[in-house]
């Protein structure tokens, strides 16, 4: 990959990157979180890392498996649109199945097509008007009654 210009930290054997990310997150939690709202470094210190060490995308090693880490805006919009099926949803395990169900982060074709149908009414702009006001309705009555 670093031929096609794709850097990232180097593979270790049998673990990949795992045993540094791990390191990261601890050393990360064990920071105070401070005042400020930017808690990106602290959730995902490995990321934050390696984009300004690699750039906006870099390969990374999950085991022996390399992922490929997109930052990027454009490239991602692009992949999610994924309009000619060049980027297939990974095969959810068992356990997360069961966790999720039949959704639409699980689904797929058709299936997929009629819950985002269903599910995209809930985002549209009047519904997260009433979602809005009901939620700082009950916020107010929990705090001053």
């Amino acid at each position: 990959m670093s031929l096609q210009g794709v850097k990232g930290p180097s593979y270790r054997f049998f673990h990949g990157n795992s045993k540094e990310v791990m390191s990261m997150q601890k050393e990360a939690m064990a920071r105070p979180l401070g005042l400020s709202n930017n808690i990106f470094p602290t959730l995902l210190p490995h990321v934050h890392c390696w984009t300004n060490l690699y750039g906006k995308n870099y390969l990374q090693w999950y085991g022996p498996q390399p992922q490929m880490v997109i930052t990027d805006p454009e490239l991602i919009k692009e992949i999610l649109s994924d309009r000619e099926k060049l980027y297939p949803k990974t095969k959810v395990p068992e356990y997360v199945q069961k966790v999720l169900g039949d959704g639409v982060a699980t689904s797929e074709g058709e299936k997929w097509a009629k819950m985002r149908k269903i599910a995209n009414h809930a985002f549209q702009t009047g519904s997260l008007k009433v979602c809005f006001y009901e939620l700082l309705f009950s916020i107010f009555f929990f705090f001053f009654s």
